[in-house]
């Protein structure tokens, strides 16, 4: 695509020192050659991202997030709660960069910035949930208890390797709950250790590529996880193989829809790409196109 008259790039001022060198060192040179001018904005607070966010987004024709799946959450609750925003652009400087994997962006920023710059826009959906909004998942269940459950001292170490050993620990301690779902106006009753809502295809790094999720579709898919055997846990990383299908399922439950509602017995918390800060009941709208990304050319892509 062409190029940007006036660009902002948005970015955590505590990030690491690393990190911080590789933003300013790989990746604003590529973003400053394609822009006529190029802002940059540091913040130091998830509040003030979300600020600077909506300010930026009057002025900018492209507005470029440095950050992980926290800051990318932030971005797009504010970016698909406006008219007419600006394309937004993920550089990945997260621990897993889930979106970013599943839109294909490259994992190091001077590669993401280069292909974001000359690449291309999508328009993909989002999901609003009660007051808020997700651009990747909403889940409940194991997945809060593993986010929670997080040593701070083991992800600073082990990095996307933590939210791993997190899961398994968590898999041994699940209960299982009781969970009412209505899809589309379809009632369902199930018993389940996680219920997850997905738009994007990747959590912790681990990839769904099923042929039906795709965060473009205006669909969002349901997943079930009945129990955490050795069996479902086997079948949960089976998720990572091409071309598996629903039919394929034997433990878990794949389902999809546009009009979710989520009840349990008592509250919940639900984990909404990564962030934690509601519970259930939990009724959730997709929204279809609602975002403009900035994405690799398709012929840029290498898999």
């Amino acid at each position: 695509m062409a190029g940007f008259t006036h660009s902002v790039l948005l970015y955590n001022a505590k990030a690491g020192a690393s990190t911080l060198d590789a933003v300013m060192g790989e990746a604003v040179p590529h973003l400053a050659a394609s822009s006529k001018t190029l802002e940059l904005i540091k913040t130091d607070s998830p509040e003030e991202m979300e600020s600077a966010c909506r300010s930026a987004a009057e002025r900018a024709d492209a507005l470029f997030v440095a950050g992980g799946d926290g800051t990318v959450h932030l971005a797009a609750r504010v970016l698909s709660s406006i008219d007419n925003p600006p394309p937004l652009g993920i550089l990945p400087s997260g621990t897993c960069n889930d979106f970013a994997r599943t839109m294909n962006i490259p994992l190091y920023l001077d590669e993401a910035a280069n292909s974001l710059s000359q690449g291309e826009l999508k328009q993909v959906d989002t999901a609003t949930i009660n007051e808020g909004t997700f651009l990747n998942f909403a889940g409940i269940g194991l997945i809060t208890d593993a986010s929670v459950n997080i040593d701070p001292n083991l992800k600073q170490r082990y990095g996307k390797l933590s939210y791993f050993m997190s899961a398994m620990q968590t898999m041994r301690q699940s209960e299982l709950f009781d969970v009412s779902l209505s899809i589309d106006g379809q009632s369902y009753e199930e018993e389940a250790v996680l219920v997850l809502v997905m738009n994007g295809k990747s959590i912790g790094t681990h990839l769904f590529p099923m042929s039906d999720i795709n965060p473009a579709d205006g669909l969002l898919d349901v997943f079930i996880i009945q129990s955490s055997s050795f069996a479902a846990i086997r079948e949960w990383f089976s998720l990572s193989k091409p071309h598996l299908t629903a039919e394929d399922l034997e433990h878990i439950i794949h389902l999809q829809g546009r009009d979710i509602d989520i009840r349990t017995n008592t509250p919940m918390d639900i984990d909404t790409d990564g962030e934690i800060y509601m519970q259930t009941p939990a009724s959730i709208r997709v929204q279809p196109g609602k975002l403009n990304l900035l994405v690799p050319k398709e012929e840029d892509i290498f898999t």
